[in-house]
């Protein structure tokens, strides 16, 4: 039974000591989470300082370009916030999940260490009730000293025997006694343990609460600026419209959606990146200034938008031919169709032309689309009709050239 109790005490001081190690790991998440909200409060700065400027700009200058660059710079930088709150958002959730997993892992090793504790309190508890007979039966038995016992033997052995038996019956008590006492003050030892750390874990829980409320408020942040800044693109978008309507630079109008924008853009580079391993079109030539090797896209020659940017600073990708919708769009080189997309976002209804030697040319904001994937196509044949499909706020044909997937300069390839 000794045997047993010492086993039970050494897993029970195990768990107990697993138990103790308890904890959950938030420093390096709280670094960047003051990080996150350091950069979120120098994008709120700026984005009332971007405001204060449209407010200035109110009245007679709400349909001019600068109130439009005013507004463009207000939504970029709500879109930065709205990248800073998903970031934070992300990284409340990393931190719950994390406290989570360690607070159910926490509760099995309480409960195994309690479930020993337990069963060691029985054994503790058969220990004592034996001892206590064992008083009781030298109680009862007490009008007799161990002197007497002695002194009533008929002989010397019979003396010695009792005499030894007494001495071995008293070691016994005594280490019993002792046993008793020990395993009762590791019990309590252990005990102790267990309610520090019921209050580690009860603390855990009310972080796992406050994040749950960070992780909450910042979600209602995010709706609330993701509504502010549809609502400002809306009101760019429609002076955007009304200010190419004047100056026939048809532009691209903002789009709110980042991701959406960004898997346009993988899409194109993917189809450029596999054909490009599989071996290009015929086109060998190479790029220089207005060399020729690329022919018009369109029959109208006018720019409204060149490239890399707009009149207003903004990037611009291509360059932009006005032409009435439904107007013929030419292949610019010979080569392969690698790519066709009807959206009605971004580019619109689009073409990507491999030419072979990493050279590729896209046609963006058609109204019909002639060609298909995987279809060879010559030099100045119609695989297009213009339009303003996509983000456009005007018809035209908008054309890009790219180099191993770069977009690069089209007039020196025109």
């Amino acid at each position: 039974m000794y045997k047993l109790s010492t086993k039970i005490l050494s897993l029970a001081m195990s768990a107990v000591l697993a138990v103790t190690g308890f904890s959950y790991t938030l420093v390096a998440q709280a670094k960047t989470t003051a990080e996150l909200q350091s950069e979120k409060q120098k994008i709120q700065s700026e984005i009332n300082e971007a405001q204060s400027k449209i407010d200035a700009l109110s009245g007679e200058k709400a349909e001019t370009q600068e109130y439009l660059d005013a507004l463009s710079q207000k939504i970029n930088l709500l879109q930065d916030k709205i990248d800073n709150l998903e970031s934070d958002k992300a990284s409340l959730q990393a931190e719950i999940n994390s406290i989570q997993v360690s607070i159910d892992q926490t509760v099995d090793e309480i409960e195994t260490a309690q479930e020993q504790i337990d069963e060691k309190q029985d054994i503790f508890d058969g220990l004592y009730d034996l001892y206590c007979e064992r008083l009781r039966a030298m109680y009862v038995s007490g009008s007799v000293s161990s002197l007497e016992v002695i002194m009533t033997c008929p002989d010397m052995s019979s003396m010695l025997t009792r005499s030894q038996m007494i001495k071995s019956v008293s070691e016994k008590d005594s280490a019993a006694l002792d046993e008793l006492i020990t395993m009762m003050e590791e019990i309590e030892a252990q005990k102790q343990a267990l309610e520090v750390k019921r209050s580690e874990l009860n603390q855990a829980k009310e972080d796992l609460e406050a994040d749950k409320s960070k992780l909450q408020a910042s979600i209602n942040e995010i709706s609330t600026s993701k509504s502010e800044l549809d609502s400002q693109a809306a009101e760019a978008n429609a002076l955007m419209k009304k200010l190419s309507s004047q100056t026939s630079e048809y532009m691209e109008l903002i789009e709110t959606n980042r991701e959406e924008l960004q898997a346009v853009q993988n899409e194109i580079n993917a189809a450029i990146s596999n054909q490009g391993s599989r071996g290009g079109g015929s086109y060998n030539g190479s790029s220089g200034s207005g060399s020729g090797q690329l022919s018009y896209p369109t029959d109208y020659r006018t720019i409204s938008a060149g490239y890399p940017n707009y009149a207003s600073g903004a990037y611009h990708g291509g360059v932009d031919f006005p032409c009435p919708s439904g107007s013929n769009v030419y292949a610019a080189g010979s080569g392969k169709v690698i790519l066709v997309k009807y959206l009605n976002y971004s580019y619109g209804y689009h073409v990507v032309i491999d030419h072979g030697d990493g050279l590729s040319t896209l046609y963006a904001h058609n109204s019909a689309i002639h060609v298909s994937v995987g279809q060879t196509v010559s030099q100045g044949q119609v695989i297009a009709s213009s339009g303003s499909t996509g983000n456009s706020t005007g018809p035209h044909c908008h054309f890009e050239v790219r180099v191993n997937g770069n977009r690069v300069n089209p007039l020196s390839y025109l």
